[in-house]
């Protein structure tokens, strides 16, 4: 009984705790890749926090589960079992069933380009492999029957054995041995003719000690080499592995022979003249030969010497020093003395031969001081400055003394040459003096005039303008003849007639005319200039659908035209019906109901009305229009258009400026939709404006 009693409280608790309700897995079935993972979820009724263990069937080799159910396949594929048990009540537990599918392995495919090949003994051929189906594209080369059939290096290279035949190169996967590729080579036996050897040039010139390039060229057999000698041996000269001759000291006809090293019996010539080196006579020659130089100025003389590798020279001057000096590059300095010198340049290799320049050295002349002032003339206003330049030539010096003739009475200029005119009027002389030498100047006539008062001008733009009521336009001012350039403006007859602002900017009255605005100078209150503003009377009427998918009146563009406005009647979009009336209201001091095809004042734009009975009807009555269309038992039309027209005329007077509205309203709306009784509807209206 001891034992009875705790299992009866345990049980007793269990069938109390709400977590112990049955356990439900999702999903119930999975299909998954071998080592690919799957997510399962357990639910256990009425639980807050439920509590499972998760366990695979079979154990690992059947895959593996994590504590929050992600479960894991294993290798081999089969069909596995993930089972949830309540940790509570583990006789409470749930499965699903998992498929695991294996893995499908890639095919290895090694692929020996090329695959077949024609080359001849002991020659190369290059094979490539490409290996598909592995990421390990590495393969192991190798020549069936081993070298004496040829070799290969691991980069493919195959070198033909000195055999003819036909030979197997295989390419091994390294990442499958099983899988390999070949190639099959042919090696042709080497064809043997006769040795011939050509020499070119056949015969050449050179001096002593000189060279001459030969080349020999070897057909019938594929060792092209060649033995060079000289007859007679080195006395004679001696050529090199490459076929360069190089001459003896001594002149005569020598030979050169090539002999082929595959048949010592075959072989070529040339034949090389060597002439003797011929000795030129050294030259100078200087340049130029003659030149013109002021004293202690320099004179650059240049020196050619040919018949020798030995191109320097000494150079000198006649008579020594006192006749000038000249460098080791041919730079003459001439004395401080007039008269003419000779320079000369001796050959270093041949003292004997030398060359010279005549050189004139001209005696200092003492330039003439002169002095040009610019401009020469000019005029200036009363007690304003003008600029005057002066030129010194003939010495280094260029300073000027300036002054004005008769003193300050008649201005004053400063140490730059800006001249101050007098406060009168007057013909003036301002000079300029050498400082070198003051017996040199030069001087400039200004013309001083009378003060001028100028007279004070105003000028409006623009002088004429259109704008519509309310509107504005700028207009600005010139003043000229006073440094005072502001204005007074005002517009003619007072604010009735629009507004101006300080700075020109007219706005137009709500009435049509003509408008005079006037800008009055400031520093001379008679001058004063004008524009001639127009407001014009309506011309047209302007109309602003309103906005929106339902009922509505719209301007109809192609119908309307100056002062005539229709207007088409929409309906709203997706709907149809039989027919529709209105009653609309207008200002009749402002516009006027017109008929819309001469007739009546509706006209029927998109019902079927069919025979009779039908209706078609408008009147006018004042300011009030009323029109109705219907068509009694007729197919319902699809409001995708106009329904019905109207139309109406503004009249275009002065009392009716530009931008004047001219009120529209619905006073009363019905439609006979597709099915039932006639609905009152609500129309919605746009804004009527007189326009210019």
């Amino acid at each position: 009984m001891k034992l009875i009693v705790p299992l009866l409280i345990g049980a007793l608790a269990a069938c109390s705790d709400p977590d112990t309700g049955p356990v439900t897995v999702t999903p119930k079935n999975v299909t998954v890749k071998a080592g690919e993972k799957a997510t399962f979820s357990a639910a256990v009724k009425d639980a807050k926090e439920p509590r499972v263990l998760w366990s695979v069937e079979g154990g690992d080799s059947h895959g593996t589960i994590s504590s929050s159910g992600i479960y894991t396949a294993p290798a081999e594929a089969g069909t596995y079992t993930v089972v949830a048990t309540n940790a509570v009540d583990t006789s409470k537990k749930d499965s699903a069933t998992v498929k695991v599918e294996a893995v499908p392995t890639p095919t290895v495919i090694v692929k020996v380009t090329p695959e077949v090949a024609t080359i001849g003994q002991g020659t190369v051929a290059d094979l490539t492999a490409e290996v598909s189906g592995s990421s390990i594209t590495a393969v192991q080369w190798s020549v069936e029957g081993g070298d004496a059939n040829g070799t290969v290096s691991s980069t493919g290279r195959y070198t033909a054995p000195n055999t003819p035949g036909t030979f197997t190169v295989t390419a091994t996967s390294v990442a499958d041995p099983t899988k390999k590729g070949s190639a099959s080579i042919t090696v042709e036996p080497v064809v043997v003719g006769e040795v011939k050897v050509t020499v070119s040039p056949s015969s050449g010139t050179t001096t002593w000690d000189g060279t001459v390039q030969l080349t020999a060229e070897v057909t019938g057999t594929n060792n092209l080499a060649v033995q060079w000698s000289v007859e007679g041996g080195d006395a004679n000269g001696y050529v090199s592995t490459t076929g360069v001759y190089r001459a003896p000291k001594k002149t005569g006809t020598f030979t050169v022979t090539a002999t082929s090293v595959a048949d010592p019996a075959k072989k070529a010539t040339a034949t090389i003249r060597v002439d003797p080196v011929v000795i030129e006579t050294v030259v100078v020659t200087v340049s130029p030969k003659t030149g013109t130089v002021v004293q202690d100025a320099a004179f650059s003389l240049s020196a050619q010497v040919t018949g020798t590798n030995n191109v320097a020279v000494q150079w000198s001057v006649v008579g020594g020093d006192a006749n000038g000096t000249v460098s080791s590059t041919g730079v003459y300095r001439a004395p401080k003395k007039a008269g003419t010198f000779t320079v000369t340049a001796t050959s270093v290799a041949d003292p004997t031969k030398s060359d010279s320049a005549t050189l004139t050295v001209d005696a200092i002349v003492v330039p003439t001081v002169a002095v040009s002032v610019t401009p020469k003339t000019g005029s200036v206003a009363q007690d304003a400055t003008i600029s005057l330049s002066a030129q010194v030539t003939g010495t280094s010096n260029a300073a000027v003394q300036w002054s004005v003739v008769g003193g300050d009475d008649n201005g004053y200029v400063s140490g730059t040459g800006v001249y101050r005119a007098p406060k009168k009027a007057g013909t003036f002389t301002v000079t300029a003096t050498s400082v070198a030498d003051p017996t040199k100047s030069d001087s400039a006539t200004l013309t001083v005039g009378d003060i001028v008062v100028p007279t004070v001008a105003v000028t409006v733009s623009p002088k004429t303008a259109t704008v519509d009521q309310g509107t504005s336009v700028n207009l600005t001012a010139e003043v000229t003849g006073t440094s005072v350039v502001a204005v007074t403006w005002a517009v003619e007859g007072g604010s009735a007639n629009g507004t101006v602002t300080s700075a020109g900017v007219y706005t137009a009255p709500n009435k049509p005319g003509t408008f005079t605005v006037t800008a009055t100078s400031v520093a001379d209150a008679s001058k004063k200039d004008s524009a001639s503003i127009t407001v014009p009377v309506a011309g047209t009427v302007k109309y602003v659908d309103p906005t929106g998918t339902g009922w509505r009146l719209v301007r109809n563009a192609t119908l309307s035209s100056g002062n005539t406005l229709v207007l088409d009647l929409v309906g709203p979009t997706g709907q149809s019906g039989r027919g529709a009336d209105l009653k609309l209201g207008l200002d009749a001091a402002t516009a006027d109901w017109s008929t819309v095809d001469g007739t009546e004042y509706v006209a029927n734009a998109g019902y079927d009305l069919g025979t009779a009975p039908q209706l078609l009807k408008s009147a006018v009555k004042g300011g009030m229009l009323s029109v109705g269309v219907y068509q009694k038992g007729a197919a319902a039309h699809a409001y995708n258009g106009a329904l019905l027209s109207v139309a109406l005329t503004v009249k275009a007077t002065a009392e009716t400026p530009a931008g004047t509205v001219v009120p529209l309203t619905v006073l009363k709306a019905h439609a006979l939709p597709a099915s039932g009784s006639l609905q009152t509807i609500n129309v919605a209206v746009g804004t009527i404006t007189t326009a210019q």
